[in-house]
């Protein structure tokens, strides 16, 4: 029953969303410079990136203990390739990161895998939900489990796409480590579980002249396991480049991250990110 609730949880907030923006009466042509940062456009694209979280923060956890540090930082390579059927567009997103852990060792990351099937398109926003996969990867940057579930997400355009606003949605289920709570430690036996629960807000101000500022990737994560919260501040600046058939996006980001004590994982003190992408609209 739980699980169900969970599902229903992140089905509703996405369909609620999306039944309380406005429809316009026309359907309008998107920008090629908004197209550039859109998540759920319809381009192939295709993203290389680097973060580095050099400092974690170190505070002390409701158990007692002091809150562990994560990886270093990671190379990021995403890739989208849009599949339309009929009046459907899927959105297929595959996001692989090999990841420096705290002590030094390399390995690749779970590598998340979903298909945003997006059958709502108003002209100035689409909503979307899909299933959501979780590939395992190296213990040592990560979890070595595998992980299913759902994705959805949301987007409505204002201004004549000067501003766009959205929610991305991610929910998965797997075998997770089962904790001693008084302790703070995993126990030896595992359970299948609800991960957290990933709210990533989307706020993209067009400037001009290609530039842009943005919070496209400060994605929150809510525990069920524990009831806390880690949520991310920061902003991204950004400069998108037109061209006749095709667009580049290049970004730097700085974020920090703000964690509850109730949450326990590590918790970025500064994360900084590089990125250029380069997408080929379709259609």
């Amino acid at each position: 029953m739980q699980t169900l609730s969970r599902l229903i949880f992140v089905l509703g907030a996405v369909l609620l969303l999306r039944v309380a923006l406005p429809l316009p009466a026309m359907a309008q042509e998107q920008s090629r410079e908004s197209a550039a940062t859109d998540a759920t456009a319809s381009a192939w694209s295709f993203q290389f990136a680097y973060q580095a979280m050099p400092n974690y923060r170190q505070d002390t956890l409701a158990n007692g203990d002091l809150r562990p540090e994560g990886n270093k930082g990671y190379l990021q390579y995403r890739m989208v390739a849009p599949i339309q059927l009929g009046g459907v567009k899927i959105l297929p997103r595959l996001t692989v990161r090999y990841s420096e852990s705290a002590g030094g060792d390399w390995g690749f990351s779970p590598t998340d895998l979903f298909a945003l099937v997006v059958p709502f398109d108003w002209g100035t926003g689409r909503a979307g939900i899909g299933p959501d996969i979780v590939i395992p990867g190296s213990s040592k940057v990560g979890s070595s489990e595998w992980s299913f579930g759902l994705a959805g997400a949301v987007i409505q355009r204002f201004f004549n796409d000067r501003l766009m606003v959205g929610l991305l949605l991610q929910q998965t289920w797997g075998r997770r480590d089962v904790y001693d709570l008084e302790q703070g430690v995993p126990i030896d036996e595992v359970e299948t579980g609800a991960n957290p629960l990933v709210i990533n807000p989307i706020l993209t101000l067009q400037l001009a002249k290609g530039w842009y500022v943005a919070t496209n990737d400060l994605a929150a994560q809510y525990s069920w396991e524990f009831g806390g919260w880690k949520v991310p501040v920061g902003i991204r600046l950004g400069y998108v480049l037109v061209q006749p058939k095709a667009s580049w996006n290049f970004y730097v980001e700085y974020a920090s991250d703000l964690a509850t004590d109730d949450y326990p994982g590590a918790a970025a003190k500064d994360k900084i990110r590089v990125n250029v992408s380069y997408a080929m609209p379709v259609g």
